[in-house]
């Protein structure tokens, strides 16, 4: 099974980091010098992926900014002697085939949307990842969390993935949480159970929001109705939906898993990729530790 294509979501609002994403777009958020979902973008192409499929809000224009060539920048550097700085952008929109699709207001709402919105690019393929804009996972070794994803879950032989990480008891109820069984030492979903009451946690494992589909996935998605309760298109419905008849493999990350869409994960994010840098480490610890 060959996977080279990747639907990265990037049409939310970012409501948590208001005021800040009326105007910027919360994947455009820096960590470091980089925009957080170009972490996402590189962590997919490291895995193979060749294909990048945006699906974003119809009146944005950064990420398109973002990863097209800009002369009016590359001019200017000419102009000002300093074509040094153009290597670091000039690799921007190269990186992969990126695509961009219009989520508009008269889609349903719901994090589903995007999938079925995705099918048209992803229709004649054996699968594809699906991933969220504004988080990641950071590997301490450097290696490709995405490749790992794609490795996993050729080796399972699942229909479908999904990605969890472990969480304390007293964090379960704020997630929703893997119910799972095991077959051939593999761990399969039942179900997800959303924001379980205590002690009611059917495992430690919660939702990451990260996936792999084949196109057998559209046909259930075109006959899924909105969430009775949230009156959504909820994508944690397509899996439960699926896995009562297909294997969708549970995948469970050891990696340090960074949120970014509020300001909190933010801040803890910034804060472990600069202290991995020793430019930055020693002048970080002294500055905190004054405060």
């Amino acid at each position: 099974m060959i996977i080279k294509k990747a639907v990265i979501t990037a049409a939310g609002y970012g409501t948590r980091f208001f005021p800040l994403t009326k105007t910027i777009q919360k994947e455009m958020i820096p960590i470091l010098n980089k925009p957080l979902i170009d972490y996402v973008v590189d962590d997919c192409i490291e895995a193979g992926i060749e294909e990048i499929i945006f699906i974003v809000k119809d009146s944005d224009r950064q990420l398109r900014h973002y990863y097209s060539e800009s002369m009016e920048v590359k001019e200017y550097l000419e102009r000002m002697g300093k074509m040094e700085k153009y290597d670091k952008l000039s690799i921007l929109h190269t990186k992969a085939k990126f695509t961009f699709v219009n989520q508009t207001a008269k889609d349903p709402y719901g994090t589903a949307t995007p999938l079925k919105l995705a099918r048209p690019y992803v229709d004649e393929d054996d699968a594809f990842v699906m991933l969220m804009g504004d988080d990641f996972i950071y590997n301490r070794d450097g290696s490709s969390e995405t490749k790992k994803m794609i490795d996993y879950f050729v080796q399972s032989k699942g229909s479908a993935l999904a990605s969890f990480v472990k969480r304390p008891k007293e964090l379960l109820v704020k997630y929703g949480v893997a119910e799972i069984r095991n077959e051939n030492n593999y761990n399969y979903l039942t179900n997800i159970i959303e924001k379980p009451e205590p002690g009611e946690e059917p495992s430690d494992l919660c939702n990451i929001s990260k996936y792999i589909f084949t196109p057998k996935i559209f046909d259930d998605l075109e006959n899924q109705e909105l969430n009775p309760i949230h009156k959504e298109l909820l994508i944690t419905d397509t899996l439960t939906n699926l896995a009562k008849k297909s294997l969708v493999t549970v995948y469970s990350t050891t990696g340090e898993y960074l949120d970014g869409g509020f300001v909190e994960g933010w801040l803890k994010a910034n804060l472990l990729l600069a202290s991995k840098d020793q430019k930055f480490l020693s002048s970080l610890k002294e500055y905190i530790n004054s405060l």
